[in-house]
């Protein structure tokens, strides 16, 4: 387990509504890479886009850094995979793509 992030964290980042990650019903795979990768709860950004993201529909948001965009990016792109169909899944435009840092979807 990552150990606590003890940075000051600002509103942005924590005016959260009370989520947690298991009010999205992810898969149990997913969820136990979420909090090994240190994760505790929701920002703001992902609380307003996963569950938007989960039905399909598509997403223009703007947060700044740090406040778990790319999360909120990746959590529903590697909920939506389904692992026992072998072809490409979760392809997205290469602009958006190279806006990515590296490996940010390691969850």
């Amino acid at each position: 387990m990552p150990p606590s992030d003890t940075r000051y964290k600002t509103e942005d980042v924590t005016a959260t509504k009370g989520n947690e990650f298991e009010d999205y019903f992810l898969k149990r795979e997913l969820l136990m890479g979420i909090y090994e990768k240190g994760f505790e709860r929701p920002s703001p950004i992902q609380e307003e886009s996963i569950p938007i993201a989960l039905t399909g529909s598509d997403i223009l948001a703007r947060a700044k850094n740090g406040t778990g965009k790319t999360a909120a990016f990746c959590i529903p792109a590697l909920e939506k995979i389904d692992q026992d169909n072998n072809v490409i899944q979760g392809a997205m435009p290469r602009d958006v793509f190279n806006t990515l840092p590296p490996f940010s979807c390691g969850l």
